[in-house]
C-alpha cells in the first residue's frame, strides 16, 4: 500500500495541478487522467472536503486564516477537474460535507468560490451541505428541538445495522452522548443487536469517494483525518457517539475525574471528551469505517497540509506552514502515515490503533514514497525521529501521542 507525500509551496492554482500531477506519478496512476482507472463514463463521484466552519469561533482564544481549519478551495477544484476528465461529461460530481452544526454554508461557499464548476466542467457538478438539521445561535447547542429543519442529501440516507461488528456491541449504552442533551435517542442507536448508522447516499452510492480532509489537530481524536472526517458523511448526527457522560468513577469518560467534570459545569466553553482517556469516540470512527465499507467502492485520499492545524483543533487550531499534500488510494494507511509525518505515534490515536494491534494493517507494508522526506521508505519511516517530520503541537491533553520530546 502506498502513499505519497508531497512538496506543495502555496495554494495557487498550478501550483496544486502540478503537485497533484506529482502524486499521481509516484503512486503509478496516469498523471492526466488518474482517476481513468478508478471511474468510467456514467459513474459518480464524491469529493468530500473538511468544511467543518466557515470561520474560528468567537470562543477560540486566537484567530487565524479558515484554512487552517477547512480544505482549500484550489485543491478540491483541480480534483473535480480530474474527475470530469474520467467521466468524460458522463456521470456526476458531488462535492459535499455535513459540516458543524453550527456552520454557515452560504458564507463557506463564498470562500471557497466554487460555483463556477457548473459551466466549466463537462460533467454535472452539485455542491451540497448534507446537514438536516442547522443551529442558528450556539446559545440553543444541544436542544434539538431548538435546531432549523433543512433538506439534507436530497439523495436520501440508508441506515446501516453494524450489529456485533460495532466496537459499541456489549457495552452499556447508560451514559452514551451523542449531539444532543437528549440522550435517548443516540442510546437507541447502540443498544443491544442495534447499533445504526445513516448515511448519505449521495456519498454512500459513489462509486468514488475522494476524501480531501485537512492535516489538523482534534482535541477528542488527537488527529482528524479521512476516517474521522467520514462524521461528515452521516445523516443522523445523533447516531455519533461523542463520549460517555460524567468521568471513570461512575462509567464516563467525558472528564479525567470529579473535578474537572465539576469544574466545567460552571464553565461557558465545555471540554466533554476532549482528552486522550476519552475511550467512545474511537469507537465511533471505527464503526463509521467499517460502515463505509459495507458498499464496495474506489477510494482515493489528497490530505490539505499545505497549511494545517495544529493545537486546539478542530475548530481552534493555530496554522501550520507545513507545506505538504499527502496521497494514497486507502483512507486508513493514508491517515497512518499523515499522523506519523505531523509528528505522532499512530499507535497513539485510539481508533489508528485498532486496526494496527488488530493485524488489520501492518506498517511494514506501507510504503512511503517521497522526496519531501526522501525515497521511498517503509518501516524506517515509523520509528525514526529526525528532522523529516513536522512536530505539531498535539491539542490539550494529548501530549502522550507525541513521538519523542518535540514539544
Amino acid at each position: 500500500m502506498d502513499v505519497a507525500i508531497v512538496d506543495t509551496k502555496n495554494y495557487d492554482y498550478e501550483t496544486i495541478v502540478a503537485s497533484l500531477r506529482e502524486v499521481f506519478r509516484l503512486l503509478d496512476m496516469d498523471e492526466q487522467n488518474p482517476f481513468g482507472e478508478l471511474v468510467k463514463p456514467g459513474d459518480k463521484v464524491f469529493i468530500k472536503p473538511n468544511w467543518v466552519s466557515h470561520c474560528y469561533r468567537k470562543s477560540c482564544s486566537e484567530q487565524h486564516n479558515v484554512y487552517t481549519t477547512i480544505t482549500h478551495p484550489s485543491l478540491i477544484r483541480a480534483l473535480a477537474f480530474f474527475a470530469d476528465k474520467a467521466l468524460q461529461g458522463k456521470g456526476l460530481i458531488t462535492i459535499g460535507d455535513n459540516p458543524s452544526i453550527d456552520a454557515n454554508f452560504p458564507e463557506l461557499m463564498k470562500i471557497q468560490r466554487l460555483e463556477d464548476l457548473h459551466t466549466k466542467l463537462n460533467t454535472k457538478v452539485r455542491i451540497l451541505d448534507l446537514r438536516p438539521l442547522v443551529c442558528n445561535d450556539l446559545s440553543y447547542y444541544g436542544q434539538k428541538d431548538k435546531m432549523e429543519v433543512r433538506r439534507g442529501d436530497p439523495d436520501g440516507e440508508t441506515l446501516i445495522n453494524l450489529g456485533k461488528a460495532s466496537m459499541f456491541y456489549g457495552l452499556k449504552p447508560k451514559h452514551f452522548r451523542g449531539v444532543f442533551n437528549d440522550r435517548s435517542e443516540c442510546i437507541d442507536s447502540h443498544t443491544g443487536e442495534n447499533h445504526l448508522y445513516s448515511f448519505s447516499n449521495s456519498v454512500y452510492n459513489s462509486d468514488l469517494l475522494i476524501s480531501v480532509p485537512k492535516l489538523k489537530t482534534h482535541h477528542k481524536t488527537g488527529v482528524t483525518l479521512n476516517l474521522k472526517g467520514l462524521v461528515g458523511t452521516i445523516g443522523v448526527k445523533n447516531q455519533l457517539v461523542h463520549w460517555k457522560d460524567g468521568f471513570p468513577l461512575i462509567g464516563g469518560d467525558a472528564y479525567p475525574n470529579f473535578w474537572s467534570w465539576f469544574k466545567d459545569k460552571f464553565s461557558k466553553i465545555k471540554k466533554r471528551g476532549a482528552w486522550s482517556g476519552n475511550d467512545t469516540i474511537w469507537r465511533m470512527v471505527v464503526d463509521l469505517y467499517i460502515g463505509i465499507k459495507q458498499k464496495q467502492r474506489k477510494y482515493f485520499s489528497v490530505i490539505d497540509g499545505v497549511i494545517g492545524g495544529e493545537g486546539d483543533g478542530p475548530f481552534c487550531p493555530k496554522p501550520r506552514q507545513s507545506q505538504v499534500l499527502i496521497a494514497g488510494n486507502n483512507l486508513l494507511t493514508t491517515d497512518i502515515v499523515a499522523t506519523r509525518l505531523m509528528g505522532f505515534w499512530p499507535e497513539k490515536i485510539p481508533y489508528l490503533n485498532y486496526f494496527i494491534k488488530n493485524g488489520l494493517v501492518s506498517l511494514e507494508n506501507i510504503t512511503v514514497i517521497s522526496d519531501f522526506i526522501g525515497s521511498s521508505v517503509t518501516e524506517e519511516f515509523f520509528y525514526v525521529c529526525d528532522d523529516r517530520y513536522l512536530r505539531y503541537n498535539p491539542p490539550s491533553g494529548w501530549s502522550n501521542i507525541v513521538v519523542g520530546n518535540m514539544l
